[in-house]
Order: C-alpha cells, then sequence, then structure tokens
C-alpha cells in the first residue's frame, strides 16, 4: 500500500512541474495567443506565483486570431486570470471582446500585488 501511494505521489509532482514549465512558457512567449492561453490556465491554476507574468503583459492589447480564443485580448484575459487567483474584481467592468486596457484595473491589481508582497 505505502509504495502505491509513493508511486502516486511522484507521479502527481511530475505532472505538477511539467504543467508549471508550460504556463510560464506560454506566459513568456511574444505571440498573443500563447500569452492568451497561458493566462488563462495560470487563473485555472489559481496559484500566486503567476501574478508578475501576468501583470507583465496586462496592459497588451494584441488579439489573438486563433479559432479558439478569437477576439480574446492579451489584457482580457490577463484580467480574468488575476480575479480568478485573487478573488477579487477590479474596479471596472471587462470582457468585451477587443477590448483596450484600463489603466484603472491594472493599478489595481498591481497595488493589490505590492501590498500583499509588503505583508511578507
Amino acid at each position: 500500500m505505502r509504495k502505491h501511494l509513493v508511486i502516486i505521489f511522484l507521479f502527481l509532482s511530475i505532472t505538477s512541474c511539467n504543467r508549471d514549465k508550460e504556463i510560464r512558457h506560454l506566459l513568456n512567449s511574444d505571440t498573443p495567443t500563447a500569452i492568451i492561453e497561458g493566462s488563462y490556465k495560470a487563473g485555472e491554476s489559481g496559484d500566486k506565483k503567476y501574478i508578475p507574468l501576468l501583470l507583465y503583459h496586462a496592459y497588451d492589447p494584441s488579439a489573438s486570431t486563433s479559432l479558439r480564443w478569437k477576439g480574446f485580448t492579451v489584457y482580457t484575459e490577463t484580467m480574468f486570470a488575476l480575479e480568478r487567483i485573487l478573488h477579487i474584481k477590479p474596479p471596472h467592468r471587462y470582457g468585451d471582446i477587443l477590448e483596450s486596457p484600463d489603466s484603472v484595473n491594472v493599478k489595481f491589481y498591481s497595488a493589490l500585488w505590492q501590498k500583499m508582497n509588503r505583508r511578507k
């Protein structure tokens, strides 16, 4: 029984490391589609370690042309991911197709992240 638990633990560890590498690779990409997909996966994970990478792309108005992400901007998907990770809505509504970045929302999440890191 103990042997099975060790194998399961190792499998989960390897899988989570690969997922982390994939998300980081996507968020560090130069293409809007990859960044949008990385933002989506980062939001799904709920892990705060992706917040600096998300904030780095927060002002990006680039849109995807792939069928899956058609019309989504890097900004919109980044805001969605930050909201999912931090469980706090930004001051202004977002989510329209081909929406331009809203500096109030980006500054809100940047200030919140700085405040969270000062406490540590």
